[in-house]
């Protein structure tokens, strides 16, 4: 009954036809790493992330390149260097129709990044 964001609502794990990956944040495991990067890495079956870079499995596009969308607290960004892994309270990889909501800019996967609010710590 775990909850997942599809970016236009929230919808039960069960409920979803595509299988959504999501790393909780808030487990104590995640609190040594030193980027966002490095919580991505091996944690998601068909990521793989090299250095800075990450690109989903199965995605290809000519024109657009190979980098996901990524939207941060609802917000898209162009990049997500600058966020401290300790502020991470869930990330969620959308792959393939799932990632469809967010139309063209989606066709490389989606990954949602949901940060910790000042009363979440």
């Amino acid at each position: 009954d775990e909850p997942i964001d599809a970016g236009y609502n929230t919808v039960k794990k069960k409920e979803l036809i595509v299988p959504v990956e999501k790393i909780d944040g808030t487990k104590l495991k995640y609190a040594g790493y030193n980027n966002i990067y490095e919580m991505i890495r091996g944690k998601v079956p068909g990521v793989q992330v090299n250095g800075t870079s990450i690109m989903i499995r199965g995605s290809t596009s000519a024109n657009l390149g190979t980098e996901p969308l990524f939207v941060v607290d609802g917000v898209p960004v162009n990049t997500i260097d600058n966020i401290d892994p300790q502020m991470v309270r869930s990330i969620e990889v959308l792959k393939g129709s799932a990632a469809s909501i967010y139309g063209s800019r989606g066709s490389n996967g989606v990954i949602l990044i949901n940060l910790l609010k000042g009363n979440d710590r």
